[in-house]
């Protein structure tokens, strides 16, 4: 029984070139998907950045109304009360004597 040997080194063949083609094409085009969905996921965290950080001025722009609107209210329940269980009023610019 005699050993038959096969040389690898020679030139490579029409089909291992393109399948190594292929391949280089796959993974160029991996990295291209890649890029893309990267970009969009960028856009669109900066989008939901953007719409909390509006959120967040919208509720605390809400946070100081009430804080104003709950002043006003007690301003004028403190007059209203004064005015129903005292009888007191408050006085006019002309009635009010400023001392120095």
């Amino acid at each position: 029984m005699e050993r038959l040997y096969i040389s690898m080194k020679g030139e490579p063949t029409y089909r291992s070139l393109r399948s190594t083609f292929l391949i280089v094409c796959f993974f160029i085009g991996c990295i291209f998907v890649l890029f893309l969905v990267k970009g969009a996921n960028n856009q669109l965290r900066d989008e939901l950045v953007d719409r909390l950080m509006r959120g967040r001025e919208t509720i605390e722009a809400n946070n100081n109304l009430k804080m104003e609107l709950s002043v006003i209210t007690r301003a004028r329940y403190l007059e209203f009360k004064t005015k129903e269980r005292l009888g007191l009023k408050k006085p006019k610019e002309e009635e009010v004597l400023v001392l120095r």
